[in-house]
């Protein structure tokens, strides 16, 4: 590649950048400009009664903010390999199971649900942060979760599931739904 062609892509690449950015200006009459902002909504703090995330290298959900029937996904990698279940508290204190018995490899990171797969998971009303689980188990488990209600019964019921499986690692995350 010759100097020429270097020089031209590091100009490109400065002005995507300077492009991308926003500059306004606001005028000098003393006034204040105040922007709106989303109230901040506690996130409870992880219970010490489940098991640690141990087993995890990374669990993540995506997109962060999202609007209802929009695809959510989430990405993981584990140290060994197993299943999945990954779990959702709406802000009403609802829980539903978004992934069940999802199998995974150690150290290889899995997208669920698979892009261009027929397995959709969609955001839903209501509104607000919602909390996710990711349960690890060597074997399935098989969760189910049906009539839970509230972060206290969310936990036992993890809790209820995973008891006597060697190694079972919980992992947490979040993401927020917004009206359009």
């Amino acid at each position: 590649m010759n100097a020429r062609f270097r020089t031209l892509l590091a100009i490109l690449a400065v002005a995507l950048l300077a492009g991308a950015c926003t500059v306004t200006f606001l005028p000098d009459d003393g006034t204040t400009v105040v922007r709106p902002t989303q109230p901040e909504r506690p996130r409870p703090q992880p219970s010490s009664e489940l098991p640690s995330d141990a087993a995890f290298n990374r669990f993540e959900v995506g997109p962060l903010t999202i609007y209802p029937d929009s695809q959510i996904f989430f990405r993981a990698m584990v140290r060994q390999a197993g299943f999945i279940t990954v779990s959702a508290m709406a802000p009403n204190g609802r829980v539903t199971v978004l992934a069940r018995d999802v199998a995974i490899e150690a150290g290889r990171q899995l997208l669920y649900p698979p892009s261009g797969g027929s397995v959709r998971i969609q955001a839903s009303a209501p509104e607000g942060l919602w909390l996710v689980r990711a349960e690890w188990s060597p074997r399935p488990t098989n969760a189910r979760y049906q009539n839970v209600q509230g972060i206290e019964a969310w936990t036992a019921a993890i809790v209820a599931n995973l008891s006597g499986v060697a190694g079972a690692s919980v992992s947490e995350a979040s993401y927020q739904v917004n009206t359009r």
